[in-house]
């Protein structure tokens, strides 16, 4: 392997991290709205800004689908457990569809580009479902700068962000590496397992409108090597 850039493996995080997650969830909301609308009509007009609202307040934004269901006045909707399952059809159309307008966030797509025209090695190890995690991947275009052996899901790997198993492969897979950094956004995990093994953590500052509340942390496993601030370039940082 030629380490075009001091033998440096930026390692990324994807919600919230290359895209603003939101973005995601407001994608699938407008398709639910589309589908159920072109299928009951004008009665369910609006189910996309009721759900925005929920995920702005940080509330599960899918509890709404079945009091809505319900109120639909639909014959099919009447009985619960026929609900239930039209909520699980609906929870699936919204996991696995692929959006169409993904964009990375602030100041990402500038940061992949020149890590990228640098020889910059890179890899992403994100938590989640393998069909939704994909689908970001796709839309966000992530296969131009990541190889797809680069790629890790907790779903796929049978092991989340709070365990070794995904970093260590990374390790293994570039034991000429000289350094790795780990960039991502929450606190609570995903800097555990980075931070034990030695690897610088940065944490990117989103906060504004984040799926997940904000949380800060004092401890020493949990805390990122550096925050940015809301001034601060994500390439300023890494250089």
């Amino acid at each position: 392997m030629d380490y075009n850039y001091h033998g440096l493996v930026v390692v990324w995080d994807l919600d919230d991290t290359i895209f603003r997650e939101r973005d995601f969830c407001r994608s699938g909301f407008r398709l639910i709205e589309k589908t159920l609308s072109e299928k009951y009509g004008e009665k369910f007009k609006g189910i996309a800004e009721k759900m925005n609202h929920y995920l702005t307040e940080r509330k599960n934004y899918f509890d709404l689908l079945d009091a809505i269901l319900a109120d639909s006045g639909e014959e099919e909707f009447r009985d619960a457990s026929a609900r239930k399952t039209a909520v699980a059809d609906i929870v699936n159309l919204y996991r696995n569809h692929l959006p169409s307008d993904l964009l990375p966030a602030e100041g990402i797509k500038e940061t992949l580009d020149q890590l990228q025209n640098r020889g910059v090695v890179m890899a992403l190890v994100t938590d989640g479902r393998s069909n939704t995690q994909r689908s970001k991947i796709k839309a966000l275009k992530l296969d131009k700068y990541i190889p797809a052996d680069n790629i890790y899901i907790s779903e796929e790997q049978h092991a989340d962000k709070t365990q070794p198993d995904s970093f260590q492969s990374i390790v293994r897979k570039y034991p000429e590496a000289k350094r790795f950094i780990y960039i991502g956004d929450n606190e609570r995990k995903d800097f555990i397992m980075p931070n034990l093994l030695g690897w610088k953590t940065i944490k990117v500052l989103w906060n504004q409108d984040n799926v997940h509340s904000e949380y800060e942390t004092t401890d020493i496993l949990q805390a990122p090597s550096i925050r940015m601030s809301e001034n601060e370039r994500l390439i300023d940082i890494l250089e």
